[in-house]
C-alpha cells in the first residue's frame, strides 16, 4: 500500500472517530431532550475533537511514513496526482451541495451555533468523501 493510500485511510479513520464521537454526543443529546448545541460544553467538545484529530493525524502519519519504503514516499506520480484531483473535485461538489442544503435547517428555525454545527458536518462529510474516493481509486488502480 502506498503512502498516499495509507494517508487516505488515516484521514478516513481519524475523521470518523473524532468527529463521529463529536456529532454522536452533540446530536445524541437532542433525543433525550437535552440541548447540547450551544454553550461552553459544545465548544470544549469541539476543541477536544479537533485536538484528537490533530494528534491522531500526526502520530498515524509518522507511523505510515516510518513503515513505508522510501521509494513509496517520493514525489507523486501522474496517477497519484489525478487521484488527488478527482477526489478533491468530488469532495468540492459534495460540499457545495451540502452548503446549499444548509437552507433546510435554517428554514426549520435553527440558528447560530446550530447552523455552525450543520456547516461543520458538511465539511466533515466532504472530507470523508475525499478520503473514500481516494481509497477507491487507489484500490481500483485509477
Amino acid at each position: 500500500m502506498s503512502f498516499r493510500e495509507k494517508s487516505a485511510w488515516i484521514t478516513l479513520v481519524s475523521v470518523l472517530v473524532c468527529f463521529g464521537a463529536y456529532f454522536v454526543e452533540l446530536f445524541g443529546g437532542l433525543t433525550s431532550h437535552q440541548h447540547h448545541f450551544g454553550g461552553l460544553q459544545s465548544v470544549h467538545l469541539l476543541l477536544l475533537a479537533v485536538l484528537a484529530l490533530v494528534v491522531l493525524q500526526v502520530v498515524l502519519t509518522a507511523v505510515a511514513a516510518w513503515t513505508t519504503p522510501k521509494a513509496g514516499r517520493g514525489l507523486a506520480d501522474e496517477r497519484e496526482r489525478l487521484i488527488q484531483l478527482r477526489s478533491q473535485s468530488l469532495g468540492y461538489h459534495v460540499l457545495m451541495v451540502l452548503a446549499v442544503g444548509l437552507f433546510a435547517p435554517a428554514f426549520f428555525g435553527h440558528r447560530g451555533i446550530e447552523m455552525a454545527n450543520f456547516a461543520l458536518l458538511a465539511v466533515v462529510i466532504a472530507a470523508l468523501t475525499v478520503a473514500v474516493a481516494q481509497i477507491v481509486m487507489f484500490r481500483r488502480g485509477a
